[in-house]
């Protein structure tokens, strides 16, 4: 990966990125993506074999009890029914509305397709924490991308506790039972996201051991004490960019993980930039983990991946 420049002088301390100044600034040298194309001496590309003990095993997980071995798989494709998109770059084929003043405090916002449930079709979940500063508005553009996706993504104001995030599963279940809900039975309960843009990625990593969740995905967003992904227990998506003085703490973080964790730092992006430059490699991500789009596997982990290259300077681990 490249020597990352966190020269913060290059961009305006809003009140998202004044929220964050405490984090460290200096230069980053990270690994290179070739390094993490094998373990063990086996291509990432093929199940992998790891000897850590049935006592660890993780949701992502399959674990053998008779010698302790784990083996590292992708996630099924069980109930994988969106419709398929050509890009994900452009608006998926769905048209999103969005619901304000939703959720347990009626402070959220949902975001879902119009047309939700059409032909029998469930939806998967994000539950997303905005940046310090911010709330849903400054990313509706965010949730109504998703949501044409076939998405159904929550958001309200962050916390850093996470428990915002944990509240708005437990009311989107409920709407999923409620027969005066849109979302009635058209929820995929268990296929569910949790992510966030800064202060909303510390939100994140405080409720990632949170057992309704699939993946998790993390934007400018580390932690401040290195531990950030100790909750972690499922395959994570790290996203930091060349300008942003949050990518050293993300970096961090990353060398940290013990779980699946997919890093890319993007060129030429700052703090504020980091999700919408971002949104093609978070809407794969979803795609894979949460529409069981299990080619969607050599977007990510492979040794020409999709994005690993051109503004994405990508490394990944634990596979």
């Amino acid at each position: 990966m490249k020597q990352i420049n966190l020269n913060i002088a290059k961009f305006s301390l809003s009140a998202v990125a004044a929220a964050l100044l405490a984090l460290s600034v200096g230069s980053v040298q990270a690994g290179s993506t070739a390094s993490q194309q094998t373990v063990a001496g086996v291509n990432v590309n093929e199940l992998v074999a790891i000897n850590v003990g049935g006592d660890n095993c993780r949701p992502w997980q399959d674990c053998d009890d008779d010698d302790g071995g784990v083996i590292v798989t992708p996630p099924e494709g069980e109930d994988s029914d969106l419709p398929a998109v050509s890009s994900v770059e452009r608006n998926g084929p769905y048209t999103p509305t969005i619901d304000k003043n939703v959720g347990s405090g009626r402070q959220g916002w949902v975001a879902y397709p119009r047309n939700i449930g059409q032909d029998g079709v469930k939806h998967p979940v994000l539950v997303w924490g905005p940046g310090a500063g911010t709330g849903p508005a400054e990313y509706e553009w965010f949730l109504e991308r998703l949501a044409s996706h076939g998405f159904i993504v929550y958001s309200e104001v962050s916390t850093s506790s996470g428990s915002e995030l944990k509240s708005a599963i437990t009311w989107l279940q409920q709407q999923n039972e409620n027969a005066s809900s849109p979302l009635y039975q058209n929820i995929n309960v268990s296929r569910i996201a949790a992510g966030g843009h800064s202060r909303g990625s510390i939100s994140t990593f405080a409720m990632a051991d949170d057992p309704r969740l699939t993946t998790t995905i993390h934007v400018a967003g580390g932690s401040f004490d290195g531990n950030g992904s100790d909750n972690l227990r499922n395959p994570a998506l790290y996203v930091g960019g060349t300008e942003d003085f949050a990518t050293s703490n993300a970096t961090r973080d990353y060398q940290n993980t013990d779980v699946p964790v997919f890093f890319t730092i993007l060129d030429d992006t700052d703090h504020i930039a980091a999700t919408r430059n971002g949104m093609p490699i978070i809407t794969a991500w979803l795609r894979w983990y949460l529409a069981g789009e299990d080619e969607r596997k050599a977007d990510f982990i492979a040794p020409n991946c999709t994005y690993c290259s051109g503004i994405y300077d990508s490394e990944y681990k634990n596979w």
